[in-house]
């Protein structure tokens, strides 16, 4: 079994790297789905714009999604009508748009993705569910979706609903010829390590260089700044756990419930091997007690080629945070908080950031906008967020309580983690992440160090892969 995403399998090369001080329009920072959608947007503005990525394009959180490009998305609409059923009712229709936004670039663009048609399912197998379900349906054809009532095949459900016209695709296919389109503006391996504002104009200093532009976009997973945003307070983090089976047949479904205990799958087939993709179980990152134990809870459903897991930023009203970080400022930019649902998101994410830097109207830049109103998910959901948070900076004080291989102490005056390889080989970093200083758990079946908090990964020997730490935590003596 490789303990790995299966799409890392397409891992690209990684292209030029910021080597010099650089004048452009807008800068970008982060090349996932979010930032290559944004700057493919923008690229017949005339604008310049560069992207840069610490790492390479696509291998941060775009690698580890299940990669379902749908509409019916779990619990979603449910959520937000609490708030407002036209909120809910134009988050769906953004939803549809950013489906068809994707088969048309593929199409147009020829890009060879393994995008399949497929239909998509929303099911229970709980009693109690099923009015939510019915309330659903009700909602789906109240605003114009083709939907049936059903019952999936081959999988214990009690009601099932089903809509067309929905896709998969392979995530890291599609990063990457977007990529080789604007190759002369990507910079990988360039990581931002401040962002000054002064006169109107931005100074990010990239490896060591200055790069002024009029706009930048951050575009990020998490983002790496506390202030002005607070995320912390306004989201929650979210760890699912995925695996990958060869199987004999593919089923041209998709499907996700809405139980207690998650349940998301797909069918991919790559030349000919044919797999399972199954995501089982979700947890707020403040209340996983044992990474291993979850990984274990997963292989006792099948025999999987591949696993490994995936971090989700949920916001407190269940609706992306896209737009103006500073709410009458169009220069500086961002794009995150998908509830789990980054690949209609961060494509539609990448249209919104483009026609606020345009002047474009947009429909949706209202109800994705950062600083959105009050509302009832808002008020219900600060609190609750605001505790996870706490919690997890709590929690993270105590370590890898049960994980003897890891030991904390301190060398040469700093509080450092060690973990023991099988070949008793010494890992040392830096115990705390440095974006808000929480601790750090060892991962010993993806092998990485993470940060219960706010979803930073690093390398056993430390080197960051995923915000938002800005910074590597490798032990220097």
């Amino acid at each position: 079994m490789k303990k790995m995403s299966i799409w890392l399998n397409e891992k690209d090369k990684g292209y030029q790297e910021i080597d010099k001080n650089m004048e452009v329009d807008v800068l970008i920072v982060g090349g996932g789905i979010t930032g290559l959608s944004t700057i493919f947007a923008l690229k017949d503005s005339g604008l310049k714009t560069i992207l840069v990525e610490r790492n390479i394009c696509g291998c941060g959180v775009t690698s580890r999604s299940t990669a379902k490009i749908t509409y019916l998305q779990e619990k979603i609409y449910m959520n937000i009508r609490k708030s407002s059923k036209d909120e809910a009712s134009l988050y769906l229709k953004s939803q549809i748009e950013a489906v068809n936004k994707v088969k048309d670039i593929v199409k147009n663009y020829n890009i060879e993705c393994d995008l399949k048609l497929v239909s998509s399912y929303l099911f229970t197998n709980e009693e109690k569910n099923i009015r939510e379900l019915e309330e659903e349906y009700d909602f789906l054809k109240a605003n114009h979706v083709s939907v049936e009532k059903t019952k999936l095949e081959g999988i214990n459900n009690i009601l099932a609903l089903k809509v067309d016209n929905t896709y998969t695709f392979h995530p890291l296919k599609y990063i990457n010829q977007l990529k080789e389109m604007m190759r002369d503006n990507i910079y990988e391996n360039s990581k931002v390590e401040k962002i000054d504002k002064i006169d109107g104009y931005y100074y990010s200093l990239v490896n060591g260089f200055v790069i002024k532009s009029k706009y930048v976009v951050i575009a990020t997973h998490y983002p790496y700044f506390l202030i002005p945003f607070l995320m912390p307070f306004k989201t929650h983090v979210e760890t699912s756990y995925i695996g990958a089976k060869k199987v004999r047949e593919v089923k041209d479904i998709s499907a996700i419930n809405i139980d207690s205990d998650c349940i998301s799958f797909r069918y991919y087939q790559n030349n000919n091997s044919k797999y399972l993709i199954y995501l089982f179980n979700s947890y707020s990152s403040c209340n996983i007690k044992s990474i291993k134990d979850n990984f274990d809870e997963l292989n006792k459903l099948y025999k999987f080629d591949y696993t490994w897991s995936n971090k989700d930023i949920i916001t407190n009203d269940y609706i992306p945070y896209v737009g103006r970080i500073y709410k009458n400022d169009d220069t500086l930019l961002m794009g995150c908080g998908y509830n789990t649902w980054g690949m209609t998101n961060g494509v539609l994410a990448g249209q919104i950031l483009s026609d606020i830097i345009l002047k474009k109207d947009n429909p949706y830049i209202s109800l994705y906008a950062p600083h959105r109103r009050i509302n009832f998910n808002k008020i219900v959901r600060l609190p609750i967020d605001i505790g996870c948070s706490m919690k997890a900076i709590i929690k993270s004080t105590k370590g890898n309580v049960n994980n003897s291989k890891v030991i904390y102490t301190k060398r040469n005056g700093k509080s450092v983690a060690i973990y023991k390889d099988s070949n008793n080989k010494e890992h040392i970093v830096l115990n705390r992440c440095p974006h808000m200083k929480c601790g750090l758990v060892f991962n010993e079946v993806e092998m990485t160090w993470d940060c219960l908090c706010h979803g930073s990964r690093f390398t056993i020997d430390g080197k960051c892969i995923e915000g938002p730490s800005n910074f590597d935590i490798a032990f220097k003596a």
